[in-house]
């Protein structure tokens, strides 16, 4: 529920240029204990089949989006995100993004591994 999550913190959607009315994914960021928490991200429902998908890049935009808003925190945990993971994600985070368990479902991107996902993903030349 996007209405419950606006309450806990900021909303973000990605659109393209080309269709700004269509909303590709969205997410939810708050910051907590200077610390940035990806709250939810969600794909539109026409990603989730690779045969419907208009673009790929979508998750990952959105997360190199949030380790580059991470950067703007002050304190022990800037350039941090950290993020509850559904469990049949976990390794994929793992894999795809550097992400790293930390106790339970709780996972973080630190920094290092952030500014890489930022030059790839947002700083991309285009093909």
């Amino acid at each position: 529920n996007w209405r419950q999550l606006s309450k806990k913190g900021r909303i973000f959607g990605l659109r393209t240029v080309n269709s700004p009315s269509i909303l590709e994914g969205a997410l939810c960021l708050k910051v907590e204990d200077n610390m940035l928490i990806m709250e939810a991200i969600e794909l539109a429902p026409h990603h989730f089949s690779q045969n419907q998908k208009r673009y790929d890049f979508v998750a990952a935009c959105l997360i190199a989006f949030s380790c580059r808003e991470s950067f703007n925190i002050d304190g022990d945990y800037k350039g941090f995100l950290t993020f509850v993971s559904k469990t049949h994600l976990i390794r994929w985070y793992m894999d795809k993004y550097g992400a790293e368990l930390v106790l339970g479902q709780r996972m973080f991107i630190e920094d290092e591994q952030g500014l890489v996902l930022i030059e790839k993903y947002l700083n991309r030349k285009s093909d």
